[in-house]
């Protein structure tokens, strides 16, 4: 019988390249989306008390 030489297929090196690329796109998209109302963001939209003193919520009936 003949022998086969069976060689192993070199792989790419560029799906490595693109796996880091694609999870420092989500790293980064991450980043901004966490941080984005951290840095200034409206005190309307994002929910933050204008003022230092929050006050608890008191239902309309015991109010005077």
């Amino acid at each position: 019988m003949a022998e086969i030489n069976v060689e192993p297929k070199k792989r790419s090196g560029w799906a490595w390249i693109i796996v880091v690329l694609a999870l420092i796109l989500i790293g980064w998209l991450l980043y901004v989306y966490v941080f984005q109302n951290a840095q200034g963001g409206d005190a309307e939209m994002t929910g933050a008390p204008t003022s230092g003193m929050i006050l608890p919520l008191v239902p309309t009936f015991l109010t005077l």
